[in-house]
């Protein structure tokens, strides 16, 4: 590494750093700029207050061992790497270096005070308010549970995943506009991106570059907003099925049985969101409240380790009880995402297929307007299953032979 590193650093070089924002959580420094960050032990912040004192990397390394701990050539030029990659040196030797422009704040679009209004606690003591009894209503009548068949609200499948994809589409904008908001409100910059999951499946998402760099407290409401969107809709639609149900709102039954389908799937995608293996913001939620911002990498390390003996593991500062805690979870709620998966997912995806597959095969007898349906979500689906085991193969499983780096200084 150092000969790789010695036309511009060496040990006499002098380092001067950019303004980095700085956050210890569970025995770990945070440091950050422009949406990138890395940990470093809590002491490794007093190594960068003497490199910021013009002191030369030799001279800062020596007074760090006096004070703390044996710091060797190699693990030194890793540190010297990792912060020239993340750009969060400004010059070496007095010489500054070429930087990519700053990440723009494309939440300055919405003024924060529009956003901060919208979070405001009086708005959230008024969600409390509308939720909760709509949680207490839903619980205390069975009747309005979702149930599978919920999902065929129609005889024709092909309208019925033509209509879940673009409720899907309003919904999943809405879902991001939410974390979009709760992040301009907390003074984070934020951008709402496209993304894939499982290598095929179209995904947006809201990047919040620079979360971990605010402290803990401030990064709930921005990760589980989405979330508390997700059950105010969820809200309104109880409440709207009960009205229908007390003869209080007439509704037209394909109105009805509409709104009974999005009920499932939003209830399904809210429970997903705390699958952990898939990082979504359920995840990111308990990483946040452990103060564990590797906690999936640390985890699948670990459980390497346990297997491999090659595989070094250091577990992380805050201990193992959070890769424990984390691990108990994911097992836990795993279950229950798999229950969830066998009794509903599936049985829709069976019944989808085997039914197009009937008009297909019955293609003679029945209306060409039925043989197409069941001709177009047959394939669709075979497409479907066939891209996603493609895709769990190639991006899933790996994640198991990766693990995570921590740079020391």
């Amino acid at each position: 590494m150092q000969d790789a590193l010695a036309p511009r650093i060496s040990l006499n070089s002098t380092l001067r750093l950019h303004p980095l924002s700085r956050q210890v959580e569970n025995g770990v420094a945070i440091v950050g700029r422009n949406g990138q960050f890395l940990e470093l032990p809590p002491e490794g912040l007093q190594f960068l207050d003497w490199l910021n004192e013009g002191l030369t990397l030799d001279r800062a390394r020596k007074k760090f061992e006096e004070a703390f701990n044996p710091f060797p050539d190699e693990d030194l030029f890793d540190f010297a790497t990792a912060f020239l990659e993340c750009e969060f040196i400004a010059a070496v030797d007095d010489i500054p270096l070429a930087t990519a422009k700053p990440l723009k704040a494309e939440t300055n679009l919405i003024p924060q005070a529009w956003a901060q209004k919208l979070f405001s606690k009086p708005i959230l003591i008024l969600w409390m308010v509308f939720t909760i009894p709509a949680a207490v209503l839903w619980i205390s009548n069975p009747t309005l549970w979702p149930r599978r068949a919920d999902y065929f609200w129609s005889p024709y499948y092909s309208l019925i995943i033509l209509v879940g994809m673009l409720l899907w589409l309003v919904s999943m904008a809405l879902h991001e506009m939410a974390h979009f908001l709760a992040a301009r409100a907390k003074g984070i910059d934020a951008t709402i991106t496209w993304t894939h999951r499982l290598g095929f499946f179209p995904m947006s998402q809201t990047v919040m570059h620079n979360i971990w760099a605010i402290p803990r407290t401030a990064r709930f409401l921005p990760l589980a907003a989405g979330m508390v969107w997700d059950v105010f809709v969820i809200s309104v639609m109880v409440y709207t099925l009960y009205a229908v149900q007390q003869g209080w709102l007439a509704l037209p039954g394909v109105a009805i049985g509409i709104i009974k389908f999005q009920l499932l799937i939003m209830t399904m995608g809210l429970t997903s969101q705390f699958w952990l293996f898939s990082r979504m913001d359920g995840y990111f939620l308990l990483s946040s409240l452990l103060g564990q911002r590797n906690l999936q990498a640390d985890t699948f390390t670990w459980l390497r380790s346990l297997v491999d003996r090659q595989v070094k593991f250091a577990p992380p500062a805050g201990g193992m009880k959070y890769i424990y805690l984390y691990a108990l979870i994911a097992i836990g709620w795993g279950g229950a995402f798999m229950l969830q998966y066998l009794t509903i997912n599936l049985p829709v995806k069976v019944q989808l297929i085997w039914h197009s597959w009937l008009k297909i095969v019955n293609g003679a007898n029945i209306p060409a307007i039925d043989f197409a349906d069941g001709l177009g979500v047959f394939v669709g689906q075979i497409l479907y299953w066939g891209l996603l085991l493609y895709a769990h193969t190639k991006e899933t499983l790996p994640k198991l032979t990766r693990g995570h780096v921590t740079p020391k200084p």
